[in-house]
């Protein structure tokens, strides 16, 4: 039984680790935009390859950068549209619609208005 397990192999991956001739600092966004991620999130140390004291000043020059705009808090958002953008937008795609008399359920057919009548009244 135990001969016919197979026999795992252990395989030692180099760590990755970070240039420490890198210097971080908040003034030099070009730099720190290699530890964010599209979506405007830190890298964390297992991906970037940095050591604590490295994260850490990595983190708050991002935190300051961010805080000075100097880089976005999110990196690919879409535009907003403020109320007004979005009431026009709303009537230019109305106005290519075709209108109908009689409201959205097309003509009624009978045209009266208030409650039914019965047969004997006029």
């Amino acid at each position: 039984m135990a001969n016919s397990r197979k026999k795992r192999r252990l395989m030692f991956r180099r760590k990755r680790t970070l240039d420490p001739s890198i210097i971080i600092d908040y003034k030099n966004p070009d730099v720190l935009r290699r530890f964010i991620t599209d979506r405007g999130k830190i890298i964390p140390r297992r991906i970037s390859g940095a050591t604590a004291k490295q994260q850490r000043a990595i983190c708050n020059a991002v935190k300051r950068a961010r805080y000075l705009a100097l880089l976005p808090y999110s990196l690919g958002h879409r535009q907003e549209r403020n109320f007004a953008t979005e009431m026009s937008a709303i009537a230019t795609s109305a106005m290519g619609t075709s209108s109908r008399s009689g409201g959205p359920r097309g003509p009624r057919s009978d045209e009266s208005k208030g409650p039914p009548r019965e047969a004997g009244e006029e």
